[in-house]
């Protein structure tokens, strides 16, 4: 038998009642509904109708809404249909519903967020050390049912301050997303200079050691393979990319070979270099016989490939 055929047959066999609704109401769930408002017994096929239409949907814990009178009267008239009229009912001026309070948010979500971070970061640091930053979320999760997860980029780029989104779920809902920002401190081996060092010197053992530094700061110089100082370095600093540059492999006023290949044809003479060149860098070279210039790629030390 359809709602309203039910609710006809009840209101048919019962004087009706005025109903009473209340001013204010404390709820568990994310909804509520007029049947929850009402003082006193509700019929049955009354309750389940004004159940299946809820004033408000999607209330947060502790979250306090207030809903007018005219608010509450379309709800009533749209759950009952044809027989509102057959059931007085009194309605506050307002309503104000307030959703049971639960645990605070941030605690949970900064745990959370610093496991997340820390599985992320597996392997990037020899020593990692993660200290959530004092978060402004208000929020608060109810006391069950929820579920977090934690969303990071694929390969969460390195820095000083990072930030975890952590969605909650109630049940199949989403219950809302907040983010949680770390400070992060990741500590790697790096090298640094066991004495003063020039510009243009040669990065080596003897001259540089390694040791651990915190790779968020800024970018520390991985390997010391080919590479010079770009600056004067004094004793003890962390070595970091600006700080180097490809070592010089061939030095203006140096004699070097130059090697010149035509098909099968391989010539290999004697050239003064006119500027300094890393492996792979352009110089200008002049011959020595003809005082000819010509370009050349620097390929080891002291040897460039005329082009």
């Amino acid at each position: 038998m359809k709602r309203a055929a039910l609710l006809a047959v009840w209101a048919a066999s019962i004087p009706a009642q005025p109903l009473t609704a209340r001013s204010a109401l404390e709820v568990e769930g994310r909804s509520v509904n007029l049947a929850q408002a009402l003082e006193g017994e509700v019929p049955a096929a009354l309750r389940r109708a004004l159940e299946a239409r809820p004033l408000a949907t999607g209330l947060k814990a502790g979250e306090t809404r207030t809903l007018g009178r005219a608010q509450l009267l379309s709800a009533w008239r749209m759950a009952l249909g044809v027989e509102a009229e057959r059931w007085p009912v009194r309605l506050p001026e307002r309503l104000t519903v307030t959703r049971a309070g639960g645990e605070p948010a941030a605690p949970a979500l900064a745990k959370e967020a610093e496991q997340a971070l820390r599985a992320g970061l597996a392997g990037e640091c020899e020593r990692l050390e993660l200290q959530p930053e004092r978060n402004e979320i208000k929020a608060q999760l109810p006391a069950q049912g929820v579920r977090l997860a934690a969303r990071l980029p694929a390969a969460p780029a390195l820095a000083r301050r990072m930030a975890v989104w952590l969605d909650v779920f109630e049940g199949p809902e989403l219950y809302g997303s907040w983010p949680v920002w770390l400070q992060v401190s990741c500590l790697r081996p790096v090298y640094r200079a066991s004495r003063a060092v020039a510009k243009g010197e040669a990065l080596s053992a003897a001259n540089a050691e390694q040791t651990l530094a915190d790779w968020t700061e800024a970018r520390p110089l991985s390997s010391l393979q080919g590479m010079a100082a770009a600056r004067d370095l004094a004793a003890g600093t962390v070595l970091r990319l600006a700080d180097a540059r490809p070592a010089a492999r061939v030095r203006k006023g140096e004699r070097v070979l130059a090697r010149l290949s035509s098909g099968a044809i391989r010539l290999e003479v004697g050239a003064e270099a006119l500027g300094d060149g890393a492996i792979g860098q352009l110089v200008y070279v002049r011959r020595e016989r003809d005082q000819s210039v010509f370009k050349a790629i620097v390929v080891a030390d002291g040897v460039v490939d005329v082009l």
